[in-house]
Order: structure tokens, then sequence, then C-alpha cells
């Protein structure tokens, strides 16, 4: 075999072997997955196709995705690229689901929602929900929205947060442009704030169905009800069930100590602590285990402390009085 024969048939194998390389590479559009790339992915700029909306601009792409996956997102938007969504980090793992509060009943009445879509589309409705969740920091409020997202994440479907009104709206129009069955909470949480900043009337657009928002639950919170106005709290159109989150009970609370000391080998009076944190909220909870057990403070004058605390209103003033037309949960309890 002559040396320019042998040459050619190297440069044949060398040539075969780098395309194995590239097509390795470079791998074909696939469906939704749930995993992160790879370390290869990641580390080779993620550029492995290309996009375009006109078939006259393209642009680089990496992945793509037939649809979102079950996560919490938020809108955003880039000059360069336009509008887009973040994955936002949800962890629903290893919740307490707490015992006589009115959050086992917001996620029981919106899963039953969910299961009544037929209903819905016989009698022409539209099939949306609206739920205000209201009362004192630290009352349950971010545990009860994680309990609905983890059931509408199991139903394959997915949350949107809501922030800047124009950018929200304009990714909802492209999600719903793609995955028009999904469904979907839209998350509006601190919503009196929300509305200070951007306005009603930007909220109230969303809320009245004006883009035909489909196959949602608006899930909003607020410490402050007296601070939204008529057309929020009076429209039921718009929100047609308004929970307030109470301080958890004896029962709620035993239950969060008990699993806290769960596997743990510190010497604590159970009934105690349970009687003593009467009236506190969650975070009054946590802080007593975390200063008792984590940073040796004593028992005695943590609870002092925190009991200091509660004496104080930190939600709004009369909030039991007034009620402003939501509900209460209307189970007794040895701390009434």
């Amino acid at each position: 075999m002559s040396l320019q024969t042998e040459n050619k048939e190297l440069n044949k194998i060398l040539a075969s072997e780098v395309a194995k390389v590239v097509k390795a590479k470079i791998k074909a559009p696939r469906p939704y997955e749930y995993d992160a790339p790879d370390e290869e992915e990641e580390s080779s700029g993620a550029y492995q196709q290309w996009t375009s909306t006109d078939n006259i601009k393209f642009f680089p792409a990496g992945r793509t995705y037939d649809e979102l996956g079950p996560a919490l997102w938020e809108p955003k938007y880039c000059p360069n690229r336009g509008y887009f969504l973040e994955k936002v980090d949800c962890n629903t793992e290893g919740l307490l689901e707490f015992p006589e509060t009115n959050s086992q009943r917001v996620v029981a009445e919106i899963q039953k929602f969910w299961e009544l879509e037929a209903k819905f589309r016989e009698n022409k409705l539209p099939y949306k929900r609206g739920v205000i969740l209201w009362g004192p920091p630290g009352s349950g409020k971010s545990s009860t929205i994680k309990l609905i997202l983890r059931d509408v994440f199991e139903r394959n479907g997915i949350a949107i947060k809501f922030g800047v009104p124009n950018i929200f709206i304009e990714c909802i129009r492209v999600i719903r442009t793609i995955q028009k069955d999904t469904p979907l909470v839209v998350l509006m949480e601190d919503i009196d704030a929300t509305i200070e900043e951007w306005g009603e009337t930007d909220v109230l657009n969303i809320l009245d169905g004006i883009e035909s928002i489909d196959k949602v639950v608006y899930l909003a919170t607020t410490n402050y009800p007296e601070k939204l106005g008529p057309r929020i709290i009076n429209r039921p159109s718009r929100f047609d069930r308004r929970y307030k989150m109470p301080h958890p009970k004896e029962a709620s609370r035993r239950l969060y100590f008990e699993h806290l000391f769960k596997d743990k080998t510190h010497d604590y009076d159970l009934n105690r602590w349970v009687k003593d944190t009467a009236k506190m909220s969650v975070a009054h909870l946590k802080e007593l285990y975390i200063a008792v057990c984590i940073l040796g403070d004593p028992y005695d004058g943590v609870i002092k402390s925190l009991k200091s605390m509660v004496e104080e209103k930190v939600s709004s003033e009369e909030d039991d009085k007034n009620n402003f037309g939501f509900t209460h949960f209307e189970g007794k309890d040895k701390d009434d």
C-alpha cells in the first residue's frame, strides 16, 4: 500500500471518529425531561440547534422542551431575547399538614375545583377560582401555599409568580399558546403591596379575565386585608373565598414539636412546650426550638421573650373584631 493510499485510509477513520463525537454532542430536540443538563451539556455553552419564529431570523438555542414542567416559575424580560420564565426554587417535600386549620380547608377546596372541570364547561362558566389567605406573619400562609403547589405539581400543573403586570401578561399569553390545558396557579403574595406599587386597575384586569386565562386558580396572600379596596374584597368573581389563617392550635403545635424532636436526643416536656406557646405563630415555635435546642439558650428566658412579642399585634389592628368579611376557622380549642 502506497503512503498516499495509507493517508487516505487514516483520514477516513479520523473523520468517522470525529463525526461520532459531533453526533454525541449535538443531540436532537427531545420532549421535556425534569432532570438537569449533564456536565458535558453545561460546559458546552448549551447551543445545540437553531430556533426561528418566522423562518427568516434564526437564533442559536439550547435544549428544547415540549412544555414547562411542574414547578414555580417567575416571568421576566430581557431586552436582547424578550420575555422568558425562570424556575424558582420551591421545596414541597416533607410538608406538615396541621390538623384543625383553615389550611386543610383551602387545600381541599382547590383539589375539589380541579376535579370539577367538566361541570364548569357544561354550565359555560369561566374555569377559574380566586382565594385570599390573610393573617399575621408566621400564621401558616406560606405552608398552605406549598401544600397547594405540591398538589398542582402532582397534577402536572405549574405555578406562576405574579409581579410586574405587563411582563406577567405577556408570559401568560405564551404559556397558554403552548400549553392550553395545563392546570395553572397564579401566586399573588402580598397582594396589597403589589396593588400599592402597580395600581389596582392592572390587577383587576387580570382577575376579571380580560386576557381569558382559563383553568386557573388565583392564590393571594396579605397581612393587611384592610388595605384591599372593596373592588377586591367584595367581588366573588375575583376572589371567591377568603380565609383567615390563625395561629396554630394546640393539636397543630403538638404535631409541629413532635416533628422537630423526631429522632432527636433532647430532653423536653412536650406538654409544657405546647401549653406555653398558645397564640404563637409557627415562626415563634421554630425560634423556640432553635434558641433552646441549637443555640443552647435557657428555655424560661426564650419563652418570656417570645411571649412579649405576642403581646403586641403584628397584623391588622382589631382584625378579629372587624373580620373584613373574611372567613374564620370555626373550630374550638383550649387556647380560645
